[in-house]
């Protein structure tokens, strides 16, 4: 029994163990690449380890191409962009969880549509909103940190996310709260908000991921390299005639670096959201 037991354990740990190696290879593959020549890349068949590591990449990235000026633009992006998303679809799904309201249902399912709609479709209609903003210069919001952030800004699953998050929580904790004097907003910024942290942090990590790894929005409003995203950085990395797959490399391992520090950071909160959505919220 004993012996059969190990087997079994050798068994799912070595399972474990290649999907694990599955899922990290392509990272391990781009670390290697950013720190080879142009020349260690072209070879055949290709070296997982180069024989010589060059980390004078990762300097290169930052001090002969605009990537910071791009790290900083898709930062202010992301953060300003998912501070606006957890606020904004929080009052609405606690307006949704918490209010009774004519239409609400309807409203809701409204919301649910959105869902359904692919963000590709929104981006003709969306680029000429922003060329057509009134009181602006003629080019209107393009090229600016408006253009980039505002339009993707709320989105209706952080809406439905965090709206199955507070349905969990007791009506009686609202009911004794009005009693104390707490009017509707006390009550969700002082109840509902601290109780749903983990659905919190959960549409925060998705959000800012999302805006972080953008890519058709920023191409079409940004005109100019002072506006570029990290994203588009990256492709201009890329000439007609020559692709430089060290430097490449070098600037997806930098740009993947603030998402792998902010899981780690938010880990445990993002699992319990995960675990939150069960809910079903039936009145």
């Amino acid at each position: 029994m004993k012996k059969t037991k190990i087997m079994k354990n050798t068994f799912i740990y070595g399972l474990l163990s290649i999907v694990l190696l599955i899922f990290l290879g392509p990272y391990i593959w781009m670390f290697m690449t950013a720190v080879k020549t142009q020349g260690d890349v072209m070879v055949w068949p290709p070296k997982i380890i180069p024989s010589e590591f060059h980390w004078e990449n990762f300097l290169k990235i930052w001090q002969e191409t605009n990537l910071p000026r791009a790290f900083f633009n898709s930062f202010i992006v992301s953060v300003v962009a998912t501070a606006i998303n957890v606020f904004l679809a929080s009052l609405a799904a606690f307006a949704f969880a918490r209010l009774k309201f004519p239409g609400r249902n309807k409203l809701f399912l409204m919301v649910l549509a959105t869902m359904m709609i692919p963000s590709g479709l929104m981006v003709v209609p969306l680029f000429f909103m922003m060329k057509n903003m009134p009181f602006s210069g003629p080019n209107g919001w393009l090229d600016s940190y408006s253009a980039l952030i505002l339009p993707f800004a709320v989105t209706g699953f952080a809406i439905f996310l965090l709206r199955q998050n507070f349905l969990s929580v007791p009506k009686e904790l609202d009911e004794q709260a009005t009693i104390d004097g707490c009017n509707k907003f006390q009550i969700y910024w002082k109840i509902i908000l601290p109780l749903n942290k983990p659905g919190l942090a959960l549409v925060a990590i998705f959000s800012f991921l999302s805006h972080w790894n953008e890519y058709l929005w920023p191409l079409t409003v940004a005109r100019s390299q002072e506006m570029y995203t990290i994203q588009i950085a990256l492709k201009a990395f890329q000439t007609q005639y020559n692709i430089d797959w060290p430097l490449i490399m070098a600037g997806a391992t930098t740009a993947a670096l603030p998402m792998i520090i902010l899981y780690f950071v938010l880990q445990p909160l993002f699992e319990q959201g995960l675990g939150g959505m069960g809910s079903t919220g039936k009145e």
